[in-house]
């Protein structure tokens, strides 16, 4: 249950369409150009945002699983064990120090190291425990889930040839060629297969003689490795742009369905309520 979900008298509902409203404007006015309106509206929103997203922890995680059993039996910390103490403290302390490192970091910085350099370092800690479980399970996840799927499903082959809902062979050799030219471009770049495409210093092929004729055929086949390495590069290169491009439509399509729901909530919601009605009557004089 969300903690604002008490019911509301019909007015300040009808104030909260109101500040949508205006806040929806100060935002949008950055098209225009960014005025401190447009900032205004933008720093209410993430302040809206981080407000809910305390009041959801407080609510679901702090109070009911470390404070309110707390508060209950004060002496409880004596008979629970020391995994029960870990499991309640330490993310406690761990968020403290964050905290309290985020603070001093809003702060100008000590011209000499003390207390305050101390404190921002604690405040690593947490940080980086943080950030490496969420590097961990964001990597397990996509290799589990991403990676090894489309891999496995690339190079499988068909159970039977009624499975019709299997990709061909043709989409799996394709795949793979993508995928491997994404993997080259993104590990070589455009200079993949350069190497061996420097020109030769004029008169080297006749001062050799037989000797740089039977080296010819192994300079050869790089040249040939070379050029297949380029051009598999390319292949990913382009297929790269091209899943930009997609994901970049998708983007706008999606704003597209925002603005559109947004104007019409604008346009239909809110002279619907009454508070709007009453504004929009006192302005009017109080007349038909």
């Amino acid at each position: 249950m969300s903690p604002f979900s008490n019911g509301l008298p019909g007015v300040m509902q009808d104030a909260g369409l109101i500040l949508g409203l205006a806040v929806s404007l100060m935002i949008g006015s950055y098209i225009v150009r960014d005025s401190f309106l447009a900032r205004l509206g933008q720093y209410v929103l993430v302040g809206a945002g981080l407000g809910y997203t305390v009041v959801l922890v407080w609510r679901n995680v702090l109070w009911p699983r470390l404070f309110a059993p707390l508060i209950a039996d004060p002496m409880s910390w004596q008979s629970v064990s020391v995994t029960g103490l870990l499991n309640l403290w330490l993310p406690l302390l761990l968020g403290v120090l964050m905290w309290g490192g985020g603070l001093e970091l809003l702060r100008r910085p000590p011209a000499r190291p003390g207390g305050r350099s101390l404190l921002r370092l604690l405040a690593a800690v947490p940080a980086a425990i943080l950030g490496g479980v969420v590097l961990g399970v964001a990597v397990s996840g996509a290799v589990q889930g991403t990676l090894w799927p489309q891999l496995s499903a690339a190079v499988a082959t068909a159970d039977g040839p009624g499975r019709a809902d299997q990709p061909t062979w043709l989409i799996r050799f394709l795949t793979l060629i993508i995928t491997g030219g994404v993997l080259i471009h993104l590990q070589l770049g455009p200079n993949a297969g350069a190497a061996g495409n420097g020109p030769s210093s004029p008169g080297s092929t006749s001062s050799e003689g037989p000797r740089a004729a039977g080296a010819g055929r192994p300079k050869l086949f790089r040249t040939v490795f070379l050029m297949l390495l380029r051009l598999w590069e390319g292949i990913g290169r382009r297929a790269l742009w091209l899943a930009a491009g997609i994901i970049f439509a998708r983007l706008v399509a999606a704003r597209f369905s925002l603005t559109l729901s947004r104007l019409d909530y604008l346009l239909f919601e809110i002279p619907r309520s009454d508070l709007w009605q009453l504004v929009w009557a006192s302005l009017r004089g109080g007349g038909p």
